[in-house]
């Protein structure tokens, strides 16, 4: 079998305050295991939050000489990041694959879609600009308005996914001319450190980007600091619940991009072979551990049980395995914790009766080691459950009936979150009504792609508010200042 380039090997991980690439974090070290194996593969700094004091502090002091850089200079800079991180796309990749536990195979993109997000942002920061408003009122009054930067933004990343994390946040923010301080989880610290120190070969200048991989601490220091302007924050409602809790007395603006309950709508005049492919495969992109996959799966009743039979084979059909492996097509969730709080969601699940297990279950008797959990598959999901209610964000896919597209609406509205949705039809103008109709800041019709650089991300709900990617995107790290002249 073909194997993932060996040549590589994990970055020292550290923090990047300012010009200092530090070994040590004042909270103690962490662990990092090979989701794979469980073997240990590196021991992590971490952060607290004497540190963020420092990087917040390296972020302020580069905030002038990067808001006044030409805008044109920030454009090559962040030109010259992107193709750096292209270039080096299989390191990337490989580090992903050993630094979370996603099969190699699946995140090769990844470096080429931090490229053109990167690009994509690069390209607005010299053609940011205010407008004369009118004055047709009152001749005596010239007014315009400002687009500026927030200042230094606080950027929170989850572990899922370090390298597309950073991507929908970084290159709009620097742009801009934000600087930032960006905090990765202790479980995911090596992709962020690597782009910091290919973000310095690139030209950016010390203290624009800094890194202070941690937990909660760290989080907390970075949110309450009071020369933070913004956060933008990727993760679970929980945290994002105590982010507000802590910046409402603060008045201090946020992104949140959280989780989500996506559900994926198959009528009977379906591309079927598109849409089997695509409802068993998607899901269970990273192991189901994304925010926007479209994990319930709603069929209508005319094609479900030949649709779930043909889904069920396609799931079994995964080839499991060491994520390094180029052949891989599902690996291991990325840590142990994770692993039981799943196989626990499962069995809690399996007891209630909230619907029927037809592939999956338990760990996967080829993967004896490891943080494995099989693809599962439940059957006839009662959309009321916690199985039809709740994210699980791993290998979980559940399958629900609907008989007609006002129970397919309602079904697939049921729910808190408002992510994502997708819809698989022939018919334009059913994809039409139900664009207008679903509760969801994403509609990706018949296996379009999610997270394009130029159009807006986002979600609504639990699933969050803000958007990430096109102008809106950018917009997020802008503030309008208004001037009149008398």
């Amino acid at each position: 079998m073909e194997q993932g380039n060996t040549a590589f090997s994990l970055p020292e991980a550290g923090l990047v305050i300012g010009d200092k690439y530090l070994k040590q974090g004042s909270a103690g070290t962490h662990e990092h295991r090979y989701a794979a194996t469980g073997e240990v593969q590196a021991v992590v700094p971490v952060a607290g939050a004497s540190d963020v004091e420092r990087a917040v502090a390296a972020a302020a002091r580069a905030l002038p000489g990067w808001r006044a850089t030409r805008p044109a200079v920030r454009r090559d800079l962040l030109f010259r990041l992107a193709n750096l991180v292209e270039a080096h796309g299989e390191e990337f990749a490989w580090i992903g694959a050993r630094e979370v536990g996603s099969p190699i195979s699946g995140v090769r993109a990844i470096p080429g879609k931090f490229a053109a997000w990167t690009k994509y942002a690069a390209g607005w920061a010299d053609k940011l600009e205010g407008r004369v408003v009118s004055t047709f009122q009152d001749d005596t009054v010239f007014d315009y308005t400002l687009a500026e930067p927030f200042g230094v933004v606080g950027m929170i990343i989850t572990w899922n996914g370090p390298l597309m994390g950073l991507a929908m946040k970084l290159g709009p923010a620097l742009a801009a001319g934000n600087t930032l301080v960006i905090k990765p989880p202790e479980l995911t610290p090596f992709t962020a450190y690597r782009l910091l120190q290919m973000a310095e070969q690139a030209g950016i200048p010390p203290g624009v980007l800094n890194l202070v991989t941690g937990g909660a601490e760290a989080g907390e220091a970075l949110v309450r600091h009071p020369d933070v302007q913004k956060i933008a924050f990727t993760g679970g409602i929980t945290t994002a619940r105590r982010i507000a809790a802590t910046i409402a007395p603060l008045m201090k603006p946020a992104i949140y991009e959280l989780g989500g309950k996506s559900a994926n709508l198959v009528f009977a005049d379906a591309d079927l072979d598109l849409a089997v492919r695509h409802s068993a495969r998607q899901p269970l992109f990273l192991a189901g551990q994304g925010c926007v996959l479209p994990t319930r799966l709603l069929v209508q009743d005319s094609i479900a049980d030949a649709f779930v039979e043909r889904v069920v084979a396609e799931v079994e059909s995964l080839r499991i395995g060491d994520p390094v492996d180029a052949e891989t097509e599902f690996g291991p969730v990325v840590n142990e914790g994770a692993q039981q709080r799943l196989l626990s969601t499962i069995d809690a699940a399996r007891e209630r009766g909230d619907g029927r297990v037809v592939t999956g279950g338990a760990r996967p008797a080829s993967q004896p080691g490891g943080y494995y959990v099989a693809p599962t598959v439940f059957a006839d999901v009662d959309p009321a459950s916690p199985l039809g209610q709740e994210e699980c964000f791993g290998p979980v896919l559940s399958i629900l009936r609907f008989r007609d597209e006002d129970e397919a609406v309602r079904i697939a509205n049921g729910t808190q979150f408002g992510l994502g949705a997708y819809i698989h039809s022939t018919h334009l103008g059913r994809t039409l009504r139900l664009a207008h109709r679903l509760h969801a800041g994403t509609i990706q019709v018949n296996g379009a792609p999610t997270a394009r650089e130029n159009a807006p991300f986002g979600g609504s709900g639990l699933s969050g508010y803000g958007r990430e990617g096109g102008l809106e995107g950018l917009a997020e790290f802008i503030r309008t200042k208004n001037v009149a002249i008398a």
